[in-house]
């Protein structure tokens, strides 16, 4: 095996290079994987804009965190894999022994490292997700479909937390990625999506997801559309996917008495959002802030893929070289965070 391989590296926002870096090798319950896609992903392209001070904590860093590949070698202690197996590697595992852990919140859990390094040639995976959040992957998913399985956990745990079920009318704000993949969760659960958003491609691309109505923010109320979609009352539940104000403020006018609102899009941190405290209060709404993934969620998301549930094409509509990340960043951050799948 060769000794170097190459990997964009981050130095500080807006920053990014492709160099050789020395090849790791694999020790102890790690084990080393060949890239056969990596996606790009709106966390990213936020890093990439502000850097991120988990995720990137020192610099230059290895970059990128969605990824599959295949096993090139293992190190001393491995039992469950090989070399030559197809594989999807969660970006992140707990430790299995704070008190969140113990408590079945592993999503918070107080020593959670997130893994980074998808955009290269090579990824060593740490012992920890090798024992807890490491997948075969089945012969017919592709790279690019199993990368998918991190985001789409994301979405599986936040359907999971508002225990949606049959039949209930799901309000979506956003139609970015996130909500396509929320989408398709939803459709898993034979939810009735309604997406809002202001992009009209990306509302085609919602409807093709599997959303029973769109509305345009820019050509309607969208209150009063998900209200006359819901016979008047409003959403059993509402998913806010942007992570602005506005949104946060909007997902509360959406949602009818008694429903729950799952506020899926992240904030700045610092950022204030009013509320209506009668409203919440005597309408007994439901609020629930959720993040990040599980192992069972990561889990659920590989199999759920591997039924061909999930429409890849509109999420990844395009590929591009390793050696082009750096300036598809540069040409795209300002846009709306596309996704791409890097092929090293």
């Amino acid at each position: 095996m060769k000794e170097t391989m190459r990997a964009v590296l981050f130095y500080a926002p807006k920053e990014i290079r492709i160099e050789e870096v020395p090849l790791p090798r694999p020790g102890p319950g790690e084990v080393l994987i060949k890239i056969g896609a990596a996606l790009t992903c709106g966390t990213d392209f936020k890093a990439y804009r502000q850097g991120h001070k988990v995720m990137l904590a020192s610099t230059p860093s290895l970059f990128g965190h969605e990824m599959s590949g295949t096993i090139m070698a293992a190190g001393a202690g491995v039992e469950n894999f090989r070399a030559g197996q197809r594989v999807v590697a969660g970006n992140s595992a707990p430790c299995e022994a704070c008190y969140f852990c113990a408590h079945g919140q592993s999503q918070l859990c107080d020593n959670l490292k997130l893994h980074n390094g998808a955009y290269a040639e090579y990824n060593l995976i740490p012992a920890h997700i090798v024992r807890r959040n490491l997948y075969v992957l089945e012969g017919h998913v592709n790279f690019t479909e199993a990368a998918l399985a991190e985001p789409l956990a994301c979405a599986i745990h936040a359907v999971e937390m508002l225990g949606v079920r049959a039949g209930e009318s799901v309000a979506i704000l956003g139609a970015g990625s996130m909500s396509l993949l929320l989408i398709q969760a939803l459709a898993a659960r034979r939810a009735q999506v309604i997406v809002v958003g202001r992009n009209l491609e990306h509302l085609k691309n919602a409807q093709a997801a599997g959303a029973h109505s769109v509305v345009s923010a820019l050509e309607s109320d969208p209150v009063a559309e998900v209200r006359r979609v819901t016979e008047g009352r409003g959403a059993d539940c509402v998913f806010e996917a942007v992570g602005k104000t506005e949104t946060w403020q909007m997902s509360l006018d959406l949602v009818r008495k008694g429903g729950r609102v799952c506020l899926f899009g992240g904030c700045a941190s610092g950022t204030m959002v009013p509320l209506d405290a009668h409203r919440i209060h005597y309408s007994q709404i439901s609020l629930h802030g959720v993040f990040h993934h599980t192992p069972r969620y990561f889990k659920a998301a590989v199999e759920l893929i591997a039924s061909g549930q999930i429409k890849a094409s509109l999420l990844v509509p395009e590929s591009i070289r390793l050696d082009d990340l750096p300036s598809y960043f540069e040409l795209k951050h300002r846009q709306s965070n596309p996704k791409a799948a890097v092929i090293p």
